[in-house]
């Protein structure tokens, strides 16, 4: 079985609550979710299952991303919250398009307290259907972009 995920785990010197916040209310999320130079614009999100994940970007060339509104799967706050692209909200199947953003994926993401809670293992598992979806979203940037997006999460939740 070929491995479909990309991951990255951090300890994040914040408590859970702290991380699933800049997640799940969208004036934290536009603070930090995508890596400068691009810019997170709008979000929407009901951090409930069948809810909505749905975000905006504007990226250098002034271009503006507007990504499909995702499904909420899981939210146990402050614990886990999973979503897709593949499912709209309320669990209706999504149309992907064809451009370099539009493959299928489901986002894990595990906040698991350490340190007597005032520290949080980040944990974000992104699985693709396919071989060639995980390879995109590698050439895409996903170690660098996620990274440097993860170091703006966590200086936002240092900062709650």
């Amino acid at each position: 079985m070929p491995d479909l995920t990309l991951s990255l785990t951090r300890l994040i010197p914040a408590p859970p609550i702290a991380l699933w916040r800049c997640w799940t209310e969208p004036a934290l999320l536009l603070r930090w979710f995508t890596p400068h130079p691009v810019q997170t614009t709008a979000a929407t999100l009901t951090p409930t299952p069948g809810g909505t994940f749905q975000v905006t970007m504007r990226l250098p060339n002034n271009d503006i991303l507007n990504l499909p509104a995702g499904c909420i799967l899981v939210a146990e706050s402050p614990a886990r919250l999973v979503w897709t692209n593949t499912l709209g909200p309320g669990f209706i199947p999504n149309a992907l398009g064809t451009g370099p953003t539009d493959f299928p994926l489901t986002t894990d993401l595990r906040f698991t307290p350490e340190a007597s809670g005032h520290h949080t293992r980040y944990s974000a598992t992104v699985h693709h259907a396919t071989e060639a979806d995980r390879a995109k979203h590698a050439t895409m940037g996903f170690e660098t972009g996620w990274g440097q997006a993860t170091d703006q999460l966590a200086a936002l939740a240092l900062s709650l």
